[in-house]
């Protein structure tokens, strides 16, 4: 990954640049052509009056031919009219259809179909975590990066045809005026533009370094200053600051985060180099007006064309000043896209097999690590070494062991999130690298320790989608234990969860957020259930609910059931114990019981003194 300090040459920004707007443009296609007419008619119209005011002018000052200057009057204010109708109606469709918060929500939504869709190791991995807190530092806190191409291209595509237009107006339209720009004082005007463009190119270079480590300082202080922001606002943390006073730290992390001293320089900077493009331009306005006076003093030039040639030509240094600025500005803004095309960029991870896995409606699957290591990316240790274990289509397998030990990482290995650093897993004898990733997955029903519940309907919660078989989840959260509480809920399955978006939405306990990431699993109906920690936030009687009722919630599916209480798996056929990321027992409760030397007795013994009164 670059650092945001790091220089990049003209090719990197370029290539960023051309990135940028193609993805710019595949988020919106409506808007860069709506935009593009919109600032045509913005440029055309003020040129259009200016010609065709000068022709006005000429008349009145010579041949006074009526007709003619209704004529004239008459088109402005017809081309007028037309064109303040074509620029509303674009105005309305940009608004409404490609304005900036489209485009917001479209970069957002880009951003959550690629976490999605990506492996999940990028998901873990900090430098991902990373690129995507500069990207919304970027984007909310200074508009840069993506959306920075949908705020100043408009300006530069107004300064463009301003350009082309007041360069129709001093040539071919301006007949009779060419005095301007023969004389000495032209030449000087001419090395003032000249000058004040190279003053500004390198101003805007300055800016493009300045700009870039404000920045990279900001996401730095902005992404703590928005994660302590949310833990001040979280309820769960509503209770800590109160008992422990740290409201004062809070505040003095907040103060030293939304520092602005940076933003203050660089908005200073940049006012230096407004207001050096703002004097060159206005020296050179003024050079023209003088220049033009004293041309027509010694010529027969219209009136007109005097008037014509000085708007002209003062709207096209202004143009050429102002584009210059906009086109530096995207320059500038290039180091800023790098972040999404890094992240649009991750490479894939797990090989992806094409092999169907076998349907399992009449098929009991043989799942078996054999010599398998795993080790994290990045890290120096393996958190898994030398497992070899088979999982018995049917029966139910506790695993146990410290934190640390190494069970979490069998289940995501044995769910593909990782694939094997040695070693392989097996799906009836075959790697399940040769399988369809979608379907391999498919086969298992898992209950994560970090599980989320969303504020929506309970029914929706249940089924992980807006369209759901309304018996089949209440036939799921009556299984999971949860058809009293459901019951009692206002409007049963489509009650909203939480309150954060509905003032009627229904708090739930950690308790009963888990019987319902239990329904959930139970929704899927597949034919592997993993289940890590399922009752750690049930109460005693909940539990022995559960625990009483396992074997018919699970039915005939292979279970795998990970907890730290060892009293919670003595339902299980079998059970494994891991220990510094190997496998070293397995057997019933009462086989592992009877070695008094191995580690579950000395684990079932430590548990146990806790309930024997002393």
């Amino acid at each position: 990954m670059t650092d945001n300090n790091t220089k990049t040459t003209v090719r990197e920004t370029l290539g960023l640049v051309w990135f940028g707007f193609k993805t710019a443009h595949k988020l919106l296609p409506a808007y860069f052509p709506c935009m593009l007419a919109r600032t045509l008619i913005t440029s055309a119209q003020p040129l259009l009056v200016l010609f065709l005011s000068a022709r006005i002018l000429n008349e009145l000052s010579g041949a006074r031919n009526v007709r003619s200057i209704i004529i004239y009057a008459s088109v402005a204010i017809g081309f007028t009219f037309i064109l303040s109708v074509l620029k509303a109606v674009l105005v309305r469709e940009i608004d409404s259809r490609a304005g900036r918060e489209q485009a917001l929500h479209r970069i957002h939504m880009m951003q959550a179909e690629r976490f999605a869709a990506m492996d999940f190791a990028h998901t873990e991995d900090t430098s991902v975590s990373e690129l995507l807190a500069r990207m919304d530092t970027y984007a909310r806190g200074s508009s840069r990066g993506l959306i920075y191409l949908y705020i100043v291209p408009e300006r530069t595509a107004e300064s463009l045809f301003s350009l082309v237009f007041a360069m129709l107006l001093t040539g071919p339209l301006s007949a009779g005026s060419a005095g301007l720009f023969t004389s000495w004082a032209g030449v000087v005007l001419l090395a003032l533009f000249l000058a004040g463009l190279i003053i500004g190119f390198r101003l805007q270079s300055r800016e493009k370094t300045l700009l870039q480590r404000t920045a990279a300082r900001a996401a730095q202080d902005n992404t703590m200053a928005w994660y302590y922001s949310s833990y001040v606002e979280a309820d769960q943390a509503a209770k800590d600051i109160r008992m422990y006073n740290q409201e004062n730290a809070m505040w003095g992390i907040l103060n030293e985060s939304y520092r602005s001293d940076t933003w203050i320089s660089l908005s200073n900077f940049r006012g230096r180099i407004n207001g050096v493009r703002l004097g060159f331009l206005a020296a050179i306005a003024g050079g023209i007006y003088l220049l033009a006076g004293y041309d027509a003093l010694g010529s027969a030039v219209p009136v007109g064309n005097i008037v014509q040639t000085v708007g002209a030509v003062s709207a096209l240094a202004a143009a050429i000043g102002m584009l210059i600025s906009t086109v530096g500005m995207i320059y500038n803004n290039a180091p800023f896209i790098k972040p999404m095309k890094d992240y649009l960029s991750l490479p894939d991870i797990l090989q992806k097999g094409g092999a169907s896995v076998p349907s399992h409606e009449s098929h009991n699957y043989q799942i078996e690590f054999r010599n398998v290591s795993f080790r994290y990316p990045g890290a120096d240790d393996f958190a898994l070494r030398n497992l070899d274990l088979k999982l018995v289509p049917g029966e139910r397998l506790a695993v146990v062991g410290l934190n640390g030990s190494g069970k979490t990482t069998m289940v995501k290995l044995l769910c593909r999130l990782y694939d094997p650093t040695e070693g392989e897993i097996l799906l009836d004898g075959v790697n399940i690298k040769e399988y369809d990733y979608e379907q391999y997955i498919a086969l298992f029903s898992v209950v994560f320790q970090d599980y989320v519940l969303f504020p929506l309907w309970l029914g929706q919660n249940v089924a992980a989608g807006e369209i759901y078989d309304a018996q089949h989840v209440t036939e799921c959260l009556d299984r999971a234990g949860f058809a009293e509480r459901r019951d009692d809920m206002p409007d049963k399955l489509k009650t909203v969860l939480y309150k954060e978006y509905d003032e009627n939405g229904v708090p739930v306990s950690g308790g009963e957020s888990q019987k319902i990431a239990l329904a959930r699993a139970l929704y899927k109906n597949a034919p592997v259930v993993v289940l890590d920690e399922p009752t750690a936030a049930l109460d005693p009687v909940s539990e022995f609910e559960v625990y009483s009722k396992f074997n018919e919630i699970i039915g005939d599916k292979t279970a795998v059931f990970i907890s730290h209480r060892l009293s919670s798996c003595r339902f299980c056929d079998d059970i494994a114990v891991f220990h510094d990321g190997r496998l070293i027992q397995r057997g019933g409760h009462d086989k592992l019981l009877a070695d008094e030397g191995g580690k579950y007795f000395e684990l079932w013994n430590a548990q146990a003194q806790h309930y024997v009164s002393g």
